[in-house]
């Protein structure tokens, strides 16, 4: 079974023929194209990727405080938007939620 890194390998300079490429696509598909045993460190390597990906997965596991949910999701009407575009009026909110969470936790433990 033939590779991501060997299809764009065999495929890459063609495609360049008729399509555009940035210059960060250029670099990042030759770092990829270009890894072997050596980190590329290229975000779409598979290979490297996958490392950096776990590497970042691990470091998020080990440095966050342990809840069974970690992602809330503040709305705001649109009323009140042109207000909360003041940081001081924003960090307000943001205390006051962080807050407000941190008592429910203590409640419900």
């Amino acid at each position: 079974m033939r590779s991501v890194r060997q299809i764009l390998k065999e495929n890459w300079p063609q495609y360049l023929k008729r399509h555009a490429a940035t210059y960060h696509q250029k670099r990042e598909i030759q770092k990829m194209v270009d890894c072997s045993k050596n980190s590329c460190n290229s975000r779409i390597c598979s290979s490297c990727g996958k490392r950096y990906a776990d590497t970042w997965s691990q470091n998020l596991k080990d440095n966050l405080h342990p809840a069974p949910c970690r992602h809330v999701v503040l709305t705001a009407p649109s009323l009140l938007r042109p207000i909360l575009r003041d940081w001081n009026n924003l960090n307000i909110l943001l205390q006051s939620s962080r807050d407000f969470f941190r008592i429910c936790s203590q409640i419900n433990s």
